[in-house]
C-alpha cells in the first residue's frame, strides 16, 4: 500500500504519531505513564545540563515533570526496563518478551565483544559479580567495591575496574536488568527479580521474528522511518534496508509506503498511518512552542528533519567547542508545524536561574519576546523549579508563578535581594522587580 501526500499532511501526521499534536496527557506522574506508554521508547543520555534527555521528551508533552521524575517512577512501579533499543533506551515493560531474543542471542555487538576480552583475561570474573549480586543485590558497581568483588583494573579503550563490565556483561545477556538508578548510577538485580513472572516466563520470539518486529516498532516509534539515507535512525542488525524485512512487511501490509510531495525519499508508516492522519487533522493546533529534547523521536532522522520540516540540527554537545556551529546543549523550538528557534542554554540551580546562552530565530520563525515562546520559557522554568530565564541583550523571563494571571510578561533581570526574597516568599508591592 502506498500513500501520497503534501508536506503539510505529512507534518501533521508526524507530530501526531509522536505525540506532540492533537493528544491531552494529563499533568504529573499521571501523564507520564500515558506518554511512556504511547511513546514506546526513551532514549537515555547521561549530561543532566537542562534536565536529562528523556526528561525533556516528557516534558515537551506533558506539563508538571520535573527533572528525575521519569526514571524514578518508570523503574518504581515497573512500567519499563532499560535495554538497546533506539541505542540505550527505557522500553515499556511489555515489550520485554520480545528484547529478551537479543538478549539470549549475546545482545549488543561491542558489548558481546568486550564480554569474550573479559572471559579471556578474567573467566571467573562474571560468575562472580552473577553470586554477588544474586546475594547482595540491587547492586551498583559502587556495593560492588565496598564488597571487594571483581576489583582487578582492566585496560580496554579506557581503564576499567573488572567488576564494572561484568555487570554491563550480564545486563546485555539478559542475566541482570536495572531495577532502578540513584543520580542516574545504576543498580543491578538479578533480571527474575526485576521483572514481572508472566513477561519473564513468557517463551521469547526467534531472533528473525525479533528483528522485523524491531523494524515495525522503529517505524511506530518514529512515525516516518525514510526508506533510504539516516542508517543512524533504523533499528539493527546492519544491512537490514538491503535484505528481505522491509519489502516483505511493505507486500504484507504491516508496513506502508508514504510519498510526500517535493521530497525524493519515501518514508516507512504504520499500516494506520491514513487513518492517523485522518484523527490529526481533527485536532486544531494548541497554539504552544515546546522545547524538544535533542533525542526527540521527532529529531531522529535528520534527513526528514531537512526534507520534510526544512530545519537542519546537529547535536553538538559531543563535538569540540571549535567545532560547534550553535552550542553545546541546544534545543529547537517547535511551534505548530514549524519549527521557529532554537537555543543554548544552562541552568544554575543554585539561583533559580536558566542561562539563555543564545537564542536563534529561523527564517520566519519568532523571537524570544513572541507570547508563546514567553509562555513556553514559563512553563520549562517550572519544570526546571527556575525562578527566572535570563535572555541576550539584558531581557528576561519570570516563572509562571510571578506573572500577573499567567499573562506572560517580561521582566528585566532581578536583584540578587529581589532573588532572596522571592525564593523567601516575600514580594514587595512593586513586586521587587528592579533591575540590579
Amino acid at each position: 500500500m502506498e500513500l501520497s501526500w503534501s508536506k503539510e499532511k505529512a507534518r501533521w501526521y508526524h507530530l501526531y504519531s509522536v505525540g506532540l499534536h492533537g493528544r491531552e496527557y494529563p499533568s504529573a506522574e499521571e501523564g507520564i505513564r500515558a506518554c511512556f506508554s504511547d511513546t514506546g521508547v526513551l532514549q537515555l543520555d547521561p549530561l543532566p545540563i537542562l534536565g536529562r534527555s528523556h526528561d525533556l521528551v516528557i516534558q515537551a508533552r506533558v506539563d508538571g515533570t520535573h527533572p528525575g521524575e521519569v526514571l524514578g517512577l518508570v523503574h518504581r512501579e515497573r512500567l519499563g526496563f532499560e535495554y538497546w533499543d533506539k541505542m540505550l533506551s527505557l522500553i515499556p515493560i511489555a515489550h520485554f518478551p520480545w528484547f529478551r531474543a537479543r538478549m539470549e542471542a549475546g545482545g549488543n555487538r561491542w558489548e558481546r565483544e568486550r564480554e569474550e576480552r573479559l572471559k579471556r583475561d578474567h573467566p571467573e570474573a562474571l560468575e562472580v559479580v552473577y553470586r554477588a549480586v544474586g546475594e547482595h543485590g540491587p547492586l551498583s558497581s559502587a556495593e560492588l567495591r565496598e564488597l571487594g568483588v571483581a576489583q582487578e583494573a582492566r585496560r580496554g579503550w579506557k581503564a576499567t575496574l573488572v567488576a564494572n563490565v561484568a555487570l554491563i556483561a550480564l545486563w546485555n545477556r539478559g542475566r541482570l536488568s536495572v531495577a532502578y538508578r540513584k543520580n542516574f548510577r545504576r543498580y543491578f538485580d538479578l533480571t527474575e527479580r526485576v521483572i514481572p513472572a508472566p513477561l519473564y516466563e513468557r517463551t521469547p520470539p526467534t531472533l528473525d521474528e525479533f528483528w522485523e518486529w524491531l523494524l515495525v516498532k522503529r517505524v511506530r516509534d518514529a512515525g516516518l522511518l525514510p526508506l533510504r539515507g539516516d542508517a543512524d535512525s533504523w533499528p539493527p542488525p546492519k544491512g537490514i534496508r538491503r535484505s528481505g524485512p522491509p519489502a516483505r512487511l511493505l507486500e504484507e501490509e504491516k508496513l506502508v509506503l508514504v510519498h510526500v510531495e517535493g521530497v525524493k525519499t519515501p518514508f516507512l508508516a504504520p499500516p494506520d498511518a491514513g487513518s492517523l492522519l485522518e484523527e490529526a487533522r481533527r485536532h486544531e493546533p494548541d497554539g504552544r512552542a515546546r522545547f524538544l529534547s535533542p533525542l526527540d523521536p521527532l529529531l531522529w532522522s535528520r534527513k526528514a528533519l531537512k526534507e520534510l520540516w526544512d530545519f537542519e540540527y546537529t547535536w553538538e554537545v559531543y563535538k569540540p567547542p571549535a567545532k560547534r556551529r550553535w552550542g553545546y546543549y541546544v534545543l529547537p523550538v517547535l511551534y505548530k508545524d514549524r519549527f521557529v528557534a532554537r537555543f543554548d542554554g544552562k541552568f544554575d540551580a543554585a539561583t533559580g536561574t536558566l542561562r539563555v546562552l543564545s537564542y536563534w530565530e529561523e527564517p520566519g520563525g519568532l523571537p524570544w519576546s513572541h507570547p508563546a515562546i514567553v509562555s513556553a520559557f514559563q512553563r520549562f522554568l517550572g519544570y526546571l523549579g527556575g525562578e527566572r530565564a535570563t535572555l541576550p541583550g539584558g531581557g528576561g523571563v519570570r516563572a509562571a508563578w510571578g506573572a500577573r494571571a499567567g499573562d506572560g510578561s517580561l521582566c528585566p533581570r532581578l536583584s540578587a535581594g529581589a532573588l532572596k526574597k522571592r525564593r523567601a516568599g516575600v514580594v514587595s508591592s512593586r513586586g521587587d522587580d528592579r533591575p540590579g
